[in-house]
């Protein structure tokens, strides 16, 4: 496995997990929104506040048939998708071109890395000049071979989704980039649904992946409603998770506002992660520490049933197997059996071997 280095982050096994508040378009097209939501995931512990880079008129065609909902109900009815993506992107793409280097230096002053996905050249031009240090490429483009190679060239970090693609997809993308001399790649795994049902979270995955994959970093973007994804994520490894991210999900203009956590949920989806990353622990099976008190009293030891006299041959059933743990094993209890006494041993006694003649 070879981690990769993002700002001051290390992404890989035996790291903290890298948390990315994806707030992908939901300053609808307002710097002040976009000052506030840089301000609320830092608040929330997050390592990182990702925005989305694009021009709608690069992106899509006009008749581009949305693959998403627009609302909760929509989605919880399973109306199909109406309507076309530029209707929605014309309205995203409008943050001042020369209000990102604001962002990355706000976000570093409070204690983040600023990350933004671009969706054309023009974009990976504009946020290489406003110094972010890596570069996130959408599943959508995993296919797209000439832009990745173009973003790979830039020599930052890359974190490569991989919503719809089949292993043999993500090795061609995978060659792509290491052909540009960039071997700073960690994989995400992604349903690309919008939100995605827990039941096609497919975890499973990110293994999947690891062992397709065994030297690069395996995160999550996750599409799910709620937090409960991300922090089983975590527990199977996830080295990168990256959650959307609003401030306000009944906010209009961008669909992304209803499916993605707020403040509060991000701050405990946070806490999760680093709840479940520390309940893993370790991996070889043996006494920890805080055991120590139970290994002695919560086992048993061979213990006098009854009153045994001093030279006395012990029976079988002289004897019990009581807590606590501090005397002759268990396993012993047949060997103890026939043994004469050294001295008196009063019933209810936890047996010791030098109390044997």
């Amino acid at each position: 496995m070879t981690p990769i280095q993002i700002g001051a982050r290390t992404i890989g096994p035996g790291h903290p997990c890298f948390v990315i508040a994806e707030a992908g378009a939901n300053h609808n097209s307002d710097p002040a929104l976009a000052r506030q939501l840089i301000e609320a995931a830092a608040g929330a512990g997050a390592d990182a506040i990702k925005f989305q880079t694009y021009t709608a008129a690069e992106l899509v065609t006009r008749t581009a048939p949305k693959y998403y909902v627009d609302t909760m109900e929509q989605w919880r009815r399973g109306d199909p998708p109406s309507g076309v993506q530029f209707d929605e992107f014309r309205h995203l793409d409008g943050l001042p071109r020369s209000a990102y280097r604001d962002f990355v230096e706000q976000a570093s002053r409070l204690g983040l890395v600023f990350l933004s996905t671009p969706f054309d050249e023009g974009a990976v031009d504009l946020l290489d000049e406003a110094g972010v240090p890596a570069f996130k490429i959408a599943s959508g483009d995993l296919t797209a071979h000439p832009f990745v190679r173009y973003v790979a060239a830039r020599q930052r970090p890359l974190l490569l989704a991989t919503g719809c693609a089949t292993i043999a997809e993500i090795e061609e993308t995978l060659d792509v980039i290491y052909a540009t001399g960039n071997r700073q790649v960690a994989l995400l795994h992604c349903t690309l649904a919008y939100p995605c049902h827990d039941r096609d979270a497919n975890l499973n995955m990110m293994k999947t992946l690891q062992v397709a994959f065994p030297d690069v970093p395996i995160g999550l973007s996750d599409h799910t409603l709620g937090t409960l994804v991300p922090a089983l994520a975590a527990s199977h490894g996830a080295c990168v998770i990256e959650k959307h991210f609003t401030l306000d999900k009944s906010l209009p203009t961008s669909t992304d506002h209803f499916m993605s956590v707020d403040p509060p949920e991000l701050a405990s989806m946070v806490r999760d992660i680093r709840s479940a990353e520390r309940a893993m622990g370790a991996a070889r099976k043996q006494p920890v520490p805080v055991e120590q008190p139970a290994l002695l009293y919560a086992r048993r030891s061979v213990v006098a049933r009854v009153d045994i006299a001093a030279g006395d041959t012990i029976r079988r059933e002289h004897l019990a197997l009581k807590r606590p743990g501090t005397g002759i094993a268990p396993k012993y209890v047949d060997a103890v059996a026939g043994r004469r006494t050294a001295r008196a041993i009063p019933a209810d006694t936890v047996m010791t071997w030098d109390m044997l003649a």
